[in-house]
């Protein structure tokens, strides 16, 4: 007993060490509330309005911390949890939208382990976006591809060189079968398991140029590619050059799956399947164009104008996006910001102006001929367009 007593007070004494002999421990508290109106027309029901939460930023608040451990190293750690600022609901559970410990030094670069959540390396996209993940914007024409999470995450970040940073993400499966998950191994992207998960990102950034390379993949529980908005390889190419008060974006997006299945794309197979637009199939490919501008009216007023365009091989037509967008900030924590968005598709296309979570592709309720779709589908019926406009509040604390 005397030994696990004094075992005891040593590991306590251990715990408590740190704090006292090594440096300054600091916790940061943080968060950002964004709710928004939104009208939206062109859905197979008909139009809505409604309030949102998130339609740019999410939703969210966290904890993150750093402890100073000498020789320029530091420990760092970072919980986040994201809300709905409409309904006050949790999003997908407590500190899914990141759970990471790691190291930080600025010789070596850093690493973090956990889960890595929202901070897959697609998210960084928004760097080479126009409308900088704005409602509308580089997810729209890819479903939501773009909105990735990732989870058993293994993450290292280089110092920049000369204005060049590399990042590389590998994301384990807890699973004895290599590249397939098991439910523990999730949520990814719709909050289900996936299997194994990796990529690779390099972002120069120096004076008026940037510019950006992301190469990934994303598996699914199965360790397949069955699902070119979900689960797929990913390769983009964008920059951004700016020119007095006005920015300039372009950039290319490829998407590839080549082992796509019905089962990747539909809950109720069979039925669905059968819905769709006359000499389509499964689409394994999607090409991703987009080119815009911001301008810098104000210090805290900015314009945006962007277009996207999407193709799907196998007959799946192709759909555009045109958006207007403009943003104020009202202090140093508010900003009120307002979007336009109109797609339009071809006969074979039903791209709509959601998410990629609540408009996942195929056939709308109305034109499943089963009548066997029980979500209410936001997407617009085949080769018809969309429009919907949206104004919002952007409180950070």
């Amino acid at each position: 007993m005397k030994y696990y007593a004094a075992a005891t007070t040593s590991v306590i004494a251990l715990l408590a060490q740190p704090a006292m002999s090594f440096g300054q421990s600091t916790v940061t508290l943080y968060g950002i509330i964004d709710t928004s109106a939104q009208w939206q027309q062109g859905m197979p029901q008909g139009h809505s309005y409604s309030l949102a939460s998130g339609n740019w930023l999410p939703s969210r608040w966290g904890i993150k911390g750093q402890d100073d451990i000498g020789g320029g190293t530091r420990v760092v750690f970072q919980l986040e949890s994201g809300f709905s600022s409409v309904t006050g609901s949790l999003g997908c559970g407590i500190f899914c939208r990141r759970a990471t410990v790691g190291l930080t030094n600025p010789t070596w670069g850093t690493v973090n382990i956990g889960r890595i959540g929202v901070d897959e390396l697609q998210e960084d996209s928004w760097f080479v976006d126009p409308q900088v993940f704005m409602l509308f914007g580089l997810s729209t024409m890819v479903r939501g591809r773009n909105w990735t999470f990732a989870s058993n995450s293994i993450e290292y970040t280089s110092p920049t060189w000369y204005g060049v940073t590399l990042k590389g993400q590998y994301e384990l499966t807890s699973s004895a079968t290599w590249n397939a998950g098991n439910p523990g191994s999730g949520p990814g992207q719709l909050n289900g398991p996936q299997g194994r998960s990796d990529g690779i990102e390099l972002t120069y950034s120096n004076g008026p140029l940037g510019l950006q390379a992301i190469y990934d993949e994303i598996r699914s529980p199965y360790g397949t590619f069955n699902n070119v908005y979900q689960n797929s390889r990913s390769l983009l190419l964008g920059g951004n050059y700016t020119i007095g008060h006005v920015t300039l974006y372009a950039g290319f997006q490829h998407l590839s799956a080549p082992q796509a299945s019905i089962n990747g794309y539909f809950t109720d197979a069979g039925a669905v399947a059968t819905s769709l637009p006359g000499g389509a199939s499964l689409p394994t490919a999607v090409n991703h164009e987009w080119f815009g501008a911001s301008w810098q009216i104000t210090p805290v007023t900015v314009l945006t104008a962007a277009y996207y365009h999407a193709n799907a091989n196998n007959g799946n037509g192709n759909a555009n996006l045109y958006t207007l967008a403009a943003a104020h900030a009202l202090s140093k924590s508010v900003t009120v910001y307002s979007e336009v968005g109109l797609v339009t598709n071809s006969k074979a296309s039903n791209i709509g102006l959601g998410d990629g979570y609540s408009d996942p592709y195929g056939a709308n309720v109305n034109n499943n001929p089963s009548g066997g779709a029980a979500d209410f589908r936001t997407s617009p019926d085949y080769g018809h367009s969309q429009t919907s406009v949206i104004a919002g509040v952007i409180k950070r604390f």
